[in-house]
């Protein structure tokens, strides 16, 4: 990595290229014995050169058995954003901040919190803070129980606790308790709540799930996975093993579990979803107590439509259990980054969750906007991540994202992911004051955000998906909400769960993953099923039951008789009856997906057809409504747009944009160059929401727009 020399008094670091990317970092011990009176401020300087031109990050810690605790650095650019948000009304702070988790013989030092938290509120004293915290266990804590950490399947430690080692998860909560105890006696008036975070990127998916190592074969996982067994009434709990990482790599029957002899891999799954959720749950009664119940307590939880492009699959990231997390009294705000696919300059910024379901859940739903602005340094990583070019790309991505939330009531922060002064800027933020007049009204609507088109996914369905999965789960759930964001209608995500209770009122229902469905799942889609209500039924819509693979189930959910096909590309073409609704072009992966599955249906009600003929697309109208089987894992934004009118949803445009409309008004992306015709459905003045000049009269507009364009309008 380097080498370290002191010449004239002069010290020298030479660093070479990183293999990871990752620079480390260099502290410099002094082993004198410094004192220093309280409160009383003082100032370390030095001087410092680098050749290239780099960025360095100087603090001062003080090293107690360990444990380096922060006393002091520049400021950085944290406390000029917040004077920024200060004056454009923005006074909720979401800030990393230390934990000030010492060892019991260590005297308890909230000092390095607190003067974070004085810091931020001497710049604005109507903030209100809400600290991030690391939940994971100290070094100190995992030396002392080394039989705590995560273990995986290459015989390797992690560097994290176990969620299943109940001793860790106790300390940790009740450290969480004492500071938001602390908190909320010495900030009455800013405090406003907390957001513990943990294991990988400290947003509770199970650390390397990017990756390819396999987690789950520590001692304290075993025990707790024989626990759920013998609870689940598995008479072999008593000698259960996490499954090996062949048979959770391996995929015998295709890319779908089969319930019958691949059981024991789906428990394993099922389970890994439950522990990480009962971590969540016992991480939030902790706040809620220590907070008296007064304080907000929010979590990264719920990644429902982002985790198929992982290396292991869907079923090892943690985020499947959202069910009881929605149940909980004691969360108040479910949030993630805005999806990493699909969220460049000309996209639509997707969310990660079934957003709608978590606010009938009475709980928020905020979107960490850490899109990669114009002033992001890190030259890689920023075209990795669809990074902006310029001030004008970022006004108007931020624009978008933010129009976006407020019309779906979504909540958001802009994140300056590695504190490098990503929003220093006065300019972006004059995007959110222009935008603040539809933020009021949004606190006025009549009703929350209902879309005509939903996107619908089973957590337990992704439960059955093999290791190496995402070449079908990707292009279904993960890519389809660029299709959905395209197709110029507003869409929501739902969970299967609302959609079972009739809680999804869309006229265009659309189950990306609803492969794993009860009998009494199949009986309630039937029974809750709205009138007028048009259903597109994506893959494999009801192959599995608990106790066998079986096609012939499909029929009871779908209404076609299925039966499956072989091709070594899923691939598909407009037939003519597709063509005259629309579908123009071939669309759907290449590779080989097994199992795939063809429908009975006549030319008339066939709109795309596999290679060797088979039905991939069809409609079918019933007495219960439309019925539309997708069997290519793929979606496009023709392909909605052509179900979309079949359903008789509003289109408000006909171009590839991003579009979201409530409470008649209506955020748009152009996507292109050109003038984009608006159809608002209504005989009215239409009006630009961010200035309140008139731009014509509906139901039908043109308005000539610029790729990357952002226009609000009220209508």
């Amino acid at each position: 990595m380097g080498w370290v020399a002191v010449t004239n008094g002069v010290l020298h670091v030479t660093l070479t290229n990183p293999p990871a990317g990752t620079w480390p970092d260099f502290h410099l011990h002094s082993h004198l014995g410094l004192s220093f009176s309280a409160n009383r401020k003082y100032r370390v300087m030095f001087r410092a050169r680098a050749t290239p031109k780099r960025q360095i990050h100087p603090a001062v810690y003080q090293v107690n058995n360990g444990e380096y605790i922060s006393i002091g650095g520049p400021p950085g650019p944290l406390l000029d954003q917040v004077a920024l948000a200060r004056d454009a009304d923005v006074n909720l702070v979401s800030f990393s901040a230390p934990n000030c988790w010492t060892s019991p013989e260590q005297p308890m030092d909230w000092r390095p919190l607190d003067d974070l938290c004085r810091q931020i509120v001497e710049v604005n004293p109507k903030v209100l803070l809400v600290p991030r915290v690391n939940a994971n266990a100290p070094d100190w804590w995992l030396q002392r129980h080394p039989e705590a950490l995560m273990v995986y399947d290459t015989h390797q430690p992690g560097h994290f606790a176990s969620v299943s080692h109940r001793a860790y998860r106790a300390v940790a909560a009740a450290h969480l308790e004492q500071l938001c105890r602390h908190l909320t006696e010495a900030f009455p008036n800013h405090f406003a709540g907390v957001h513990p975070c943990g294991q990988n990127t400290g947003e509770w998916f199970y650390e390397g799930s990017w990756e390819r190592p396999l987690s789950g074969y520590d001692p304290a996982t075993r025990e707790a996975f024989r626990a759920w067994l013998k609870a689940r009434g598995d008479t072999n709990f008593a000698t259960a093993e996490a499954p090996t990482a062949d048979e959770r790599r391996a995929h015998p029957n295709g890319f779908l579990r089969d319930p019958v002899p691949e059981l024991r891999l789906i428990e394993f799954a099922r389970f890994q979803q439950r522990e990480m959720a009962n971590m969540v749950l016992a991480l939030a009664a902790a706040a809620r107590r220590g907070s008296d119940g007064q304080k907000l307590v929010v979590f990264f939880y719920g990644y429902q439509f982002e985790f198929p492009p992982l290396a292991n699959g869907a079923p090892t990231s943690g985020h499947y259990a959202l069910t009881p997390v929605l149940q909980s009294k004691d969360i108040d705000i479910l949030c993630s980054p805005i999806s990493y696919f699909d969220r460049e300059w000309l996209g639509t910024a997707p969310c990660m969750s079934p957003a709608e379901s978590v606010r009938n859940a009475g709980i928020l739903w905020l979107n960490e906007d850490d899109s990669r602005i114009h002033l992001d340094t890190r030259t890689t990583e920023h075209v990795q991540e669809g990074g902006l070019v310029n001030l004008r790309q970022t006004q108007q991505v931020m624009l978008r994202n933010t129009a976006q939330a407020a019309l779906r009531g979504f909540g958001t922060w802009w994140m300056d992911l590695p504190g490098e002064g990503w929003f220093n800027d006065a300019a972006i933020w004059e995007e959110q004051k222009r935008l603040m007049p539809v933020e009021h009204a949004m606190l006025k609507r009549a009703r929350p955000f209902t879309p005509e088109i939903a996107a619908i996914v089973g957590g337990d369905s992704m439960c059955h998906l093999t290791g190496g999965s995402g070449v079908a789960a990707k292009p279904l759930i993960y890519d389809a909400r660029a299709a959905l964001g395209r197709c110029g209608a507003p869409y929501g995500q739902f969970t299967l769960a609302d959609a079972l209770a009739g809680k999804v009122p869309a006229k265009l229902q659309i189950f990306l993953a609803a492969w794993s469905l009860t009998p009494s799942e199949r009986r309630a889609l039937t029974v809750n099923r709205l009138p007028k209500i048009t259903r597109g039924w994506c893959y494999a819509p009801g192959y599995l039951l608990p106790d066998r693979a079986d096609i012939a189930a499909m029929n009871e959910v779908t209404g076609f008789k299925h039966r499956t096909v072989s091709a070594t590309s899923t691939e598909v073409t407009p037939t003519e009856a597709g063509r005259k609704v629309g579908l123009t072009q071939p669309w759907g992966p290449k590779e080989t997906i097994q199992p795939l599955f063809t429908v009975e249906a006549n030319p008339a009600e066939t709109l795309a057809a596999y290679k060797d003929g088979s039905p991939a697309v069809a409609v079918r109208h019933s007495q219960r409504g439309l019925d539309i089987f997708i069997g290519v894992p793929a979606l496009t934004p023709e392909l909605v747009r052509a179900v979309a009118r079949m359903a008789s949803v509003q289109l408000f445009t006909e171009e590839n944009a991003a579009v979201w409309v409530a409470e008649r008004f209506l955020s748009i992306q152009a996507h292109k160059n050109g003038p984009f015709v608006i159809q608002t459905g209504r005989s009215h003045t239409v009006v630009d929401a961010l200035t309140g000049a008139s731009l014509g009269r509906g139901p039908s507009l043109t308005l000539p727009m610029e790729a990357g364009e952002v226009r609000v309008l009220r209508y």
